[in-house]
């Protein structure tokens, strides 16, 4: 128990320290970029490689953390790996040269998230719904990190951002040292939990069926910043939006395990892509500026619920001695692979169809993603939930 204990605070203080990270790197790139001199397609280029090299570096990490999940440099290594590439980062000029940092930096950061995930779980192995109340520090940094961040640019100018970045990197590193794996499962050799985790029909079933969800969600999100500017909003105001839908988030991760008892896992994370379905309306509908910065509410909500939720599901359901693969896939979809394709098809159907009509394509997307996601997880749907939400793998 005193382990266990020790090992949530650890996982909270990791979530702290990479959500500080992630908060102050996501909202300021694109702007870090262009400080340097890069046109928009350009930038657009630069988050495509970082995304691909996200989507090949997490399954590849995760695959690692299970192989060495008793080694204290489990997550030391990519953390410290990535404060690196960062710091080139802020040195390097020139499109390719800037690119490649980017990549490793990609690479490096995407080993952090998929084993710190494998790690957290572990310590509610009893019920996984409880993730949420782990990873809803990581939100409460998100906000406090892109605010401080903000105003930290303002006052010395946007190569600030990395002096936030990197020691929160390292930081997490260090307090990964004591998040060691304590599952009893044997590990399995080289790559091959990967291979199990790709073999899993009931998981590629879900994750092509998120994939979907999310891939819809990434175009929004891509050019929801655009879209308020055209519509008259202010920068500031494009800041708050951002911070709405992370503050949204919170109430709900912390809830999660309460709603999972009574509505059950699958029936939370049909919820939450119908979240992204209806935030796809309201963006499509609304055309005052205020308005349309108060639907980030709707994907706070979504994003809350189908993430702890799809986390949860795949921890659930993962092979034996593939904890951390599974994570590391999930990961490299919803965060490698929907960003890639989300803001490139988004892209095309915008220059032809306005952000408008884009818009409009995602939320019938979006549905689609919600009827399959029903349709994959309707055996579960009709059960009521047990009293304790998620059983043992």
């Amino acid at each position: 128990m005193t382990y266990l204990v020790s090992s949530g605070v650890r996982a909270r203080l990791g979530y702290i320290a990479l959500y500080t990270a992630v908060g102050a790197l996501y909202p300021y790139i694109p702007i870090y970029y262009s400080s340097l001199g890069l046109d928009v397609g350009a930038i657009g280029l630069l988050a495509a490689i970082f995304s691909a090299a996200a989507m090949l570096g997490s399954p590849l990490w995760g695959a690692a953390g299970d192989r060495l999940g008793r080694s204290r440099a489990v997550l030391l290594i990519p953390a410290s790996l990535a404060a690196v590439a960062f710091a080139a980062l802020a040195m390097v000029r020139g499109m390719w040269i800037v690119g490649i940092a980017a990549a490793a930096a990609s690479f490096a950061m995407s080993g952090v998230s998929p084993v710190l995930d494998a790690r957290a779980l572990e310590t509610v192995r009893d019920d996984r719904s409880r993730f949420g109340r782990l990873r809803v520090w990581g939100s409460i940094s998100f906000i406090a990190s892109a605010l401080f961040v903000g105003w930290l640019a303002d006052w010395a100018g946007i190569r600030s951002m990395f002096i936030v970045l990197i020691p929160a990197l390292l930081a997490t590193g260090v307090i990964g040292i004591g998040l060691r794996s304590q599952s009893p499962e044997p590990t399995l050799p080289r790559l091959s939990s990967l291979a199990v985790v790709f073999r899993s029909s009931l998981l590629m079933r879900f994750l092509a069926a998120a994939l979907v969800v999310w891939t819809a969600n990434a175009a929004i999100n891509a050019f929801f910043s655009v879209y308020l500017v055209q519509i008259g909003a202010a920068p500031t105001l494009v800041g708050w939006a951002w911070a709405i839908g992370a503050a949204v988030e919170v109430p709900l991760m912390v809830a999660f395990p309460v709603l999972s008892r009574r509505l059950g896992l699958e029936r939370l994370i049909v919820i939450g892509a119908a979240f992204f379905a209806a935030r796809a309306a309201a963006v499509t509908l609304v055309t005052d500026p205020v308005l349309a910065t108060f639907t980030m509410a709707l994907h706070g909500a979504a994003f809350s619920l189908m993430l702890v939720g799809c986390v949860a599901y795949v921890s659930r359901h993962a092979p034996s001695g593939a904890a951390a693969s599974a994570q590391g896939v999930l990961s490299a979809m919803i965060f490698g692979l929907a960003m890639i394709i989300g803001p490139e098809l988004g892209g095309l159907l915008a220059g032809g169809l306005g952000l408008s009509g884009m818009f409009v394509v995602a939320g019938v997307v979006s549905a689609a993603g919600v009827i399959g996601l029903a349709w994959l997880l309707a055996p579960a749907l009709g059960r009521v939930p047990a009293a304790v939400t998620v059983p043992e793998a």
